[in-house]
């Protein structure tokens, strides 16, 4: 009975495993919707995914090791290429706040469907090594998901943001000059 006093089961944490379902489902099934439809449901994820992540609770992990990856390379690339493919010429963006950009003389790009994989890579991990319901094996992977969350799917959340705002009213404005 001890275990949910464990860090791993507090009220941030569980409403984040909700939420981080309900991600991944919804990328799984992402190359079955229209594009529009998945556009438009991105644009209320994400704001949702960074706000849980960053409420969560820090902690340090009692072990190391333990907390394992569970996507593999290949489902990273099928939903690559799945939702690269969905959203076709809207896929790419330029990003500002890439720490490349100093060093390059072109515009740098980046990608809507890979920076939402990268996103449901870590939180996919994440909610796979909740399920086995042991604490250590939680309280890494916890620990891990909130490294990420300030170097990686954070930054990416708050990158995608700011695409996919622009994506819909592009889609908007494109469908009403179809009307006109």
């Amino acid at each position: 009975m001890e275990d949910f006093q464990h860090v791993g089961y507090s009220k941030e944490v569980i409403e984040f495993v909700a939420v981080c379902k309900e991600f991944c489902d919804f990328v799984e099934t992402a190359p079955q919707m229209p594009r529009k439809t998945f556009i438009e449901r991105l644009q209320k994820f994400i704001p949702l995914i960074y706000l849980k992540g960053s409420l969560l609770p820090q902690n340090e992990p009692e072990t190391n090791g333990l907390a394992e990856d569970f996507v593999t390379e290949e489902q990273y690339n099928y939903y690559y290429s799945e939702l690269h493919r969905l959203l076709g010429e809207y896929d790419e963006y330029l990003e500002v706040f890439d720490d490349n950009m100093q060093y390059s003389e072109a515009p740098v790009v980046h990608s809507i469907a890979e920076k939402t994989c990268d996103i449901y890579q870590d939180l996919k991990n994440f909610i796979s090594s909740f399920r086995c319901g042991i604490p250590e094996v939680i309280g890494e992977a916890l620990w891990q998901l909130n490294e990420n969350f300030e170097f990686y799917w954070g930054k990416g959340c708050a990158e995608v943001l700011r695409a996919v705002h622009h994506v819909v009213f592009k889609l908007r404005e494109e469908k009403e000059d179809e009307e006109d």
